[in-house]
């Protein structure tokens, strides 16, 4: 029998792996320690961190925002430049 035969087949659920989205188990664990160790003394750590090294204190909310983003428009578009110096 060759795997022409057996694979994607409609209803074989073998070798679907993992939902979209989930997460293995390395991860959530390395999530749930990242967590209880920001509890611990996580506020303090990011003064200390702006303190010593701001660099890479301001590279931190980067690192959050996904890098690719599925954004879908349509309609005219309008950029307002404004002088904050001039605002006062």
């Amino acid at each position: 029998m060759s795997s022409k035969d057996t694979q994607f087949k409609k209803g074989n659920k073998a070798g679907k792996g993992r939902k979209r989205g989930s997460k293995n188990r390395l991860t959530k664990a390395y999530l749930k320690d990242l967590y209880e160790i920001y509890s611990e003394g996580g506020r303090e750590a990011l003064k200390r961190l702006c303190e010593e090294r701001p660099d890479a204190f301001l590279k931190l909310p980067a690192a959050l925002i996904p890098k690719d983003w599925d954004v879908k428009h349509s309609g005219d578009v309008s950029i307002r430049v404004v002088d904050y110096d001039e605002e006062t």
